[in-house]
């Protein structure tokens, strides 16, 4: 197919803050012109296929506030955003498809901070939250729905999540160790009408009660030797708790498929990242960046029978921090990246509930990770 896609957009925001109320809207709008066309054998542009308009509308009000209790050792934030996302389709070749669907929602929170010290604070919150399917993720069920442009499918996405944490920071001056730092947080978010791909990708759903749940982890240690060292570490446990679906059973009516308490397609139950800055003191402001970064295994379909393997990667970079000036008034900045240093084989990423391919039992599901590259960059600064 060959696509011609054309896209405007405007969009304002306004706010006011009084003492700590702070109250705003905001308005978005785009729109434009699809065109399909068949794609020559020399690939050009053929004949006419699809001549259709895609609009979509958001407008949201919110209000924030803040209440120090107990003097300042308390932190009370209260907040409420008002959301209406609207799709509107139109397809020029058969106005009897043409649809418009609004999402509407509110989002609360709540949450309140303790500080323990100036630099050690515990916190605790409670949110709503809606969320609208993406443009993408509106489209019609192809080839078959020849009643709407829009996937009647779908509903808001809604969800109630519950974070609990703390945060420390230490700085320790002219020793050794110059600032430490961590943070901790566990948190749980239990979402109805969780949206599920499928056919690749190809058209989307909402379907029963998801939950999910982990901790999250992160460190930092930087030294007056100029070696400073940072981690990050995610554990998930995503489930579905309630979803029965049907589509599995493609002409079999009346049969369904149970995934209640399957893992949620797409996410790794382990995700972390390790970084080593090195900056010499004599080789200033040049910075050394060894990282590694590491995923989890995780399930590409609903019934956890596709699964995409854990890989690990390591990333060089060299370059400046600041300028390199060069005389008085003109600067360069400068680095080179190696990615994936090792040239690791890995799995970067899957299509969710694949296709599998015609005639055998093999999901069409795999993206192979990118070889070993090499980015280079450089800029130049002036004062």
């Amino acid at each position: 197919t060959f696509r011609d896609f054309t896209r405007y957009h405007v969009g304002a925001s306004t706010s006011l803050r009084v003492g700590s109320l702070l109250v705003g809207a905001d308005y978005a709008f785009q729109d434009g012109a699809i065109l399909f066309y068949q794609l020559t054998p020399g690939n050009t542009r053929g004949a006419l296929t699809t001549d259709k308009a895609e609009g979509a509308r958001n407008a949201g009000v919110f209000a924030t506030q803040e209440l120090a209790l107990g003097g300042d050792r308390w932190l009370l934030a209260l907040g409420a955003r008002y959301d209406d996302i609207t799709y509107d389709y139109r397809d020029h070749r058969n106005p009897a498809l043409n649809d418009e669907r609004s999402f509407t929602g509110v989002t609360p929170k709540v949450g309140v901070t303790y500080r323990l010290a100036p630099q050690h604070s515990i916190y605790a919150s409670v949110g709503g939250g809606i969320e609208a399917p993406a443009g993408n993720e509106t489209d019609a069920v192809p080839p078959e729905d020849t009643v709407t442009a829009l996937n009647p499918l779908l509903d808001p996405i809604r969800s109630t999540t519950y974070e609990i944490g703390t945060k420390r920071t230490w700085v320790l001056g002219e020793s050794f160790v110059r600032a430490l730092s961590y943070d901790v947080a566990l948190y749980q978010t239990n979402v109805k009408n969780e949206i599920i791909p499928y056919q690749g990708g190809r058209f989307y759903f909402t379907a029963g009660h998801a939950r999910r749940r982990g901790v999250e982890l992160g460190g930092s240690v930087a030294t007056n030797a100029g070696v400073a060292l940072h981690a990050a570490l995610t554990w998930n446990a995503h489930t579905y708790t309630e979803y029965v679906v049907d589509s599995v059973h493609y002409g079999v009516p009346g049969a369904t498929a149970d995934y209640s308490g399957n893992d949620i397609v797409g996410v790794p139950q382990f995700i972390g990242a390790l970084g080593l800055d090195v900056t010499p003191t004599a080789l200033r402001p040049v910075r050394v960046r060894l990282g590694v970064e590491s995923s989890g295994s995780f399930f590409a379909d609903d019934a956890n029978q596709v699964e995409v393997p854990s890989y690990r990667i390591a990333n060089l970079s060299v370059g400046t921090d600041s300028p390199v000036w060069l005389g008085a008034r003109f600067g360069v900045n400068a680095f080179v990246t190696v990615n994936n240093l090792f040239d690791s084989r890995y799995t970067a990423s899957a299509f969710l509930n694949p296709d599998v391919v015609p005639g055998t039992t093999e999901p069409i599901a795999f993206e192979p990770g990118l070889p070993r590259t090499v980015v280079v960059g450089v800029s130049f600064v002036a004062r």
